[in-house]
Order: structure tokens, then C-alpha cells, then sequence
């Protein structure tokens, strides 16, 4: 052992974790492995200690990112409800990008609800591809519809035999929103 003193040694092995980043982290990974009680006893005992900062942090760090935070809790509703797939937030703004930020079902512009193509209710999944941005109005008179139904009652859609919904002259495959063909004109 290189120092008697406690304070000594804690210094050297702070300049050596200084000097050795990989090793150190690969040490620390090693020993959670295999003290895992003793690891969640001391962050636990951690955040007692540091409750006050750390809720603070967090708080801080929700206002300031309030598309992470709704979509973390999208993806905890999804998974209450026991659906397969989650998104991103990354995901997310790349789909109201791609919608120029309107409303998929009616081309408003507006703040836009994730709302499911097939709803988590009916089996649908919470992956990207299965969500869509949609307004308040159209999100909320849609209720457990899937894409196709809602489509059928807002504007008189009709499905053919393959299950696309055809509207006012204009195919719609499942995977296309009346506002993308409408955008494309």
C-alpha cells in the first residue's frame, strides 16, 4: 500500500484514476457487477444525501427540455399499457418536420399531440411509424379509431380491398397521411 494515511491514499488514487481513465471505469464496472446491493445501497444513500440538488436538477433539466420529458412520458404510458416499441425525441421532431409542423389528419398548424395510428388500446405499438402529429381537435375526436375509421368518419373515406382508404379521388395507403398527399401537390 502506497500511504498509512487515509487522505494520502484517497489523493494518490484520485491522480491515479486521473491518469487511467479506462482502468478506472472498468474497475468500478467490475466491482458493481459484483456487489450489486452494495452499489444500490450507496446511490441510494447518495440521493438521501443529495436529494434537494438532484431534484433540482431534474426539474431544471424538464423545463428546459420539454420534448424529452413528454416523450418519456409517452413512452411510460406505452409501456403501462404493455405496447411493444418506444420512440425518441429525435424521432419525434423528425415526423413534425416531415409534417411542416401541421396537423396530419387536417393540415392545421398547431401544437401537436403523438397521436397512434393504431392505438395502444387496440394493439398498436408506440414505435415512430405507428405515431403521427396530430392537432388537439383531431387528435381528440379520433378517440380509439384507428387511422382508417377516423379517416372514414372526418371525410367520408372509403377503404378498397387492399385497405387503403380512398379519398376524394386520391388512394391512401395506411402508412400515408391525407395531409403528406395533399402536401405533394
Amino acid at each position: 500500500m502506497p500511504y498509512r494515511d487515509i487522505s494520502e491514499r484517497r489523493a494518490y488514487g484520485r491522480e491515479w484514476m486521473k491518469r487511467n481513465p479506462e482502468k478506472a471505469r472498468a474497475a468500478m464496472r467490475r466491482w458493481r457487477s459484483r456487489h450489486p446491493d452494495d452499489h444500490n445501497a450507496e446511490v441510494r444513500s447518495f440521493y438521501t444525501r443529495h436529494r434537494e440538488a438532484i431534484t433540482s436538477r431534474i426539474a431544471a433539466y424538464r423545463e428546459k427540455n420539454p420534448q424529452v420529458k413528454r416523450t418519456a412520458d409517452r413512452n411510460r404510458r406505452a409501456r403501462e399499457q404493455q405496447a411493444s416499441g418506444s420512440h425518441t425525441t429525435r424521432e419525434w421532431v423528425a415526423s413534425v418536420v416531415r409534417f411542416r409542423g401541421r396537423c396530419a389528419y387536417c393540415g392545421a398548424p398547431a401544437r401537436l399531440h403523438a397521436d397512434h395510428r393504431t392505438p395502444l388500446s387496440r394493439g398498436g405499438t408506440n414505435s415512430i411509424d405507428n405515431i403521427l402529429p396530430a392537432c388537439a381537435p383531431c387528435n381528440m375526436s379520433k378517440h380509439d379509431r384507428t387511422e382508417s375509421e377516423y379517416l372514414i368518419r372526418k371525410y367520408g373515406a372509403r377503404l378498397d380491398g387492399t385497405g387503403l382508404a380512398i379519398i376524394a379521388w386520391r388512394v391512401m395507403s395506411p402508412t400515408v397521411s391525407a395531409f403528406e398527399l395533399a402536401a405533394d401537390k
